[in-house]
């Protein structure tokens, strides 16, 4: 652990290593012991985190299943502020994830995820923030090719008050839009494509936001270095793609800032 820590104290690491919550917690469930049960991991995850020194621990909050949405997002916010509380005071923040909305899963839509934010906060031990997931927006209903990425940014600003996201899942998916579900390739291979990758790599405002990939890793994690050096090449380059005029183009119609 402390070889870990002393290395990730350092740039580029430092403030930019996570954890990812278990899948199978849900804040929000009708099921009392479920709920608990989901309440005692995270509280743990945390405190795991504060001894790596972790940035966060990112979120799934959880699913109404077939039951009220709004009851659902009432059980995940009360729950949110006792692991909050059982927690205490911490480092490691937590950041809640835009879900593609399958199976009743909370926060398909920014607003709605930031309505599973307590009404205390920012009087709370430790920070909540937002993680953007591309292919988890695409398959909820943002058109990132046509203004979802604008529209994305917008509800941030406005429903989370901050700029930008604190970390951003750059996943690509093969999935339509709006098909809610969940299914990532690297970037540049689904739907997104290149063009869409370029143009966030050259956003200027998200340039300070980490990018992290969710994909298969592939043998020895050849997958993985393949997609991070194709990012890095997109990355490095001096101007957007040939045709392109600025975001507006490759995020869609919006008109650019």
């Amino acid at each position: 652990m402390q070889r870990f820590r002393s290395q990730t104290r350092c740039p580029p690491l430092q403030g930019r290593c996570w954890a990812h919550a278990p899948y199978l917690l849900n804040l929000a469930s009708e099921q009392a012991q479920l709920r608990c049960q989901s309440i005692t991991v995270l509280v743990d995850e945390l405190q795991r985190a504060d001894a790596l020194g972790l940035a966060a621990v990112v979120l799934h909050a959880g699913s109404a299943g077939g039951g009220d949405r709004q009851e659902a997002l009432a059980r995940g916010r009360a729950a949110l502020v006792e692991v909050l509380a059982r927690a205490g005071e911490g480092n490691a923040a937590v950041l809640l994830e835009v879900t593609s909305g399958a199976g009743g899963h909370l926060g398909s839509t920014i607003p709605e995820l930031a309505a599973l934010v307590p009404r205390s906060y920012p009087r709370l031990p430790r920070s909540v923030g937002v993680c953007l997931d591309l292919a988890h927006l695409w398959a909820a209903g943002y058109d990132l090719l046509r203004g979802g990425w604008q529209r994305a940014l917008g509800e941030v600003q406005e429903h989370w008050l901050c700029e930008a996201p604190q970390v951003i899942h750059a996943n690509d998916t093969p999935v339509a839009c709006g098909s809610r579900r969940d299914r990532h390739v690297p970037p540049g291979e689904g739907a997104l494509g290149e063009n869409l990758f370029r143009g966030l790599l050259h956003d200027p405002r998200i340039s300070d936001t980490p990018l992290v990939i969710e994909i298969p890793p592939g043998k020895d994690n050849h997958l993985v270095a393949a997609a991070l050096e194709r990012l890095r090449s997109w990355r490095g380059d001096t101007a957007l793609p040939p045709g392109s005029r600025g975001r507006g183009d490759w995020a869609g119609d919006a008109d650019p800032c």
